[in-house]
């Protein structure tokens, strides 16, 4: 993408250069169709293998190394349709499984374009209300975090996608969140895992009973399929990307007071645990205080 400038002199450019700003808010610079037409690539090719970003390049008749391809690459990882975390093992994701699905592509094409950050806060602020036009809604954007130079990119791009994901169809001046029927996958799957079984699930009780994991949105299984196993080296860097989309995720389920939660990392010589406030209470003799006693003889966090 090329940048414009105005004036086009030296020393302008050069000006400009110098109060060039990023964004701090995520955002694609390719629209839905453009994410989806990688994951459709990969379904076609590999199902829910993994392929390395030199083979799925050519299978969308792009190079690996074009800038035109990572774009592409990236608007797909912030739509939530691929896993991106290697290059040479891209796999579809959990969002992108439900849009290559001819049954379930509308309920996961909504759920991609709520996915990423701008869109998501934006949604999230208006509400089915009107937007403004589209001077006014660029502020609104810059307000959002989007640096002021690529505002007419943001838009075009997000209206595009809208459009893309249904949520123009009570009119292009609001976004409103499409009609669809949940997957009943989340359910299938926790009952492949439970033996298919009425009486053992995973809490010791019936299948009938409220905390079972399959009663949850899909995109709340994704994510804590996403957790590394226990024991294993997780970056502070990872975990806030974790957190963070936890966040973002919990923000499109769930109503409450206020807006979205942006998660910072914040140094601390360890996390505080439970025991540093006598908080153990009728736990106080049992595993979970073993090994937070455990964890300060060691001069560290127990994990519990």
């Amino acid at each position: 993408m090329s940048d414009e400038n105005g004036a086009g002199t030296v020393e302008n450019i050069k000006k400009d250069e110098g109060k060039r700003q990023r964004s701090s808010i995520a955002f694609p610079y390719m629209d839905l169709n453009e994410a989806i037409a990688l994951a459709k690539a990969i379904h076609n090719n590999v199902g829910t293998g993994t392929c390395s970003d030199k083979q799925l390049g050519p299978w969308v008749k792009l190079s690996p190394t074009s800038s035109g391809f990572r774009s592409r690459l990236t608007a797909s990882r912030l739509f939530g349709l691929i896993d991106t975390d290697r290059w040479e093992a891209l796999r579809l994701a959990e969002l992108g499984r439900l849009v290559v699905d001819s049954k379930r592509e509308r309920e996961g094409r909504a759920k991609a374009f709520l996915n990423v950050p701008l869109y998501a806060a934006l949604h999230d602020k208006y509400r089915g209300s009107a937007l403004p036009p589209t001077a006014a809604l660029e502020k609104e954007l810059v307000g959002l975090g989007v640096a002021s130079t690529l505002t007419d990119t943001a838009r075009r791009v997000l209206e595009r996608s809208a459009e893309q994901a249904g949520f123009y169809e009570a009119g292009r001046d609001r976004l409103v969140l499409p009609g669809y029927t949940p997957s009943e996958a989340a359910h299938e799957v926790v009952a492949e895992k439970q033996g298919g079984g009425g009486n053992g699930g995973r809490h010791g009780g019936s299948s009938g009973g409220g905390n079972d994991i399959g009663e949850h949105d899909p995109l709340i299984i994704g994510l804590f399929r996403k957790l590394p196993p226990p024991e294993s080296e997780w970056s502070t860097a990872a975990r806030l990307k974790w957190l963070q989309t936890a966040a973002n995720i919990f923000d499109l389920l769930y109503t409450g007071d206020g807006g979205g939660i942006a998660v910072t990392a914040a140094r601390a010589e360890r996390s505080p645990r439970p025991f540093d406030h006598d908080c153990l209470g009728p736990f106080a003799n049992s595993k979970w205080a073993t090994v937070a006693k455990r964890g300060q003889h060691r001069g560290g966090a127990g994990r519990v």
